[in-house]
């Protein structure tokens, strides 16, 4: 079975920000054993290591443009150049230092899911709680494509 990483980030206490950290919790118990899933606030440089070892690595985060609770799945890949770490990473520069580092490309894809409400509170708003089931058919069907050889 293929490792799969899924990282979902974001601040669970800035409501519709954490998204991902729920739908990662609704979701662990249905997703295969083969997947990891880890909630961080931010990406960060130490991540890397952990991308290196999987085939395929889902990042989940909330946007902030977009209609409510529409799911959105893109394939990213390794941004080259500079990396600035004294910011939060983005996906694309986190695989960036996976590659430089670890000499490691897995698969990637970025699922997000834009918000209505980031005020303080743990609570989602309506729309973005329904994105959820949305999002592990996304996830499913990734897993799935690697199964299949993407």
């Amino acid at each position: 079975m293929e490792p799969i990483l899924v990282i979902a980030y974001g601040n669970p206490l800035r409501s519709d920000d954490g998204i991902a950290w729920r739908a990662v919790e609704k979701l662990r118990n249905q997703l295969p054993s083969s997947v990891e899933t880890m909630c961080v606030h931010q990406l960060t440089p130490e991540l890397a290591e952990d991308i290196s070892r999987a085939d395929l690595v889902v990042f989940l985060d909330a946007s902030s443009h977009g209609q409510p609770g529409a799911v959105r799945c893109q394939t990213i890949s390794a941004e080259s150049g500079e990396i600035n770490v004294f910011h939060h990473l983005k996906p694309q520069e986190i695989l960036g230092l996976c590659n430089r580092l670890y000499s490691a490309k897995p698969n990637a894809f970025l699922i997000s899911v834009p918000g209505e409400n980031f005020d303080h509170g743990q609570e989602c708003s309506a729309s973005v709680e329904r994105a959820i089931p949305l999002v592990l058919e996304k996830m499913s069907g990734l897993i799935k494509q690697l199964r299949q050889g993407i």
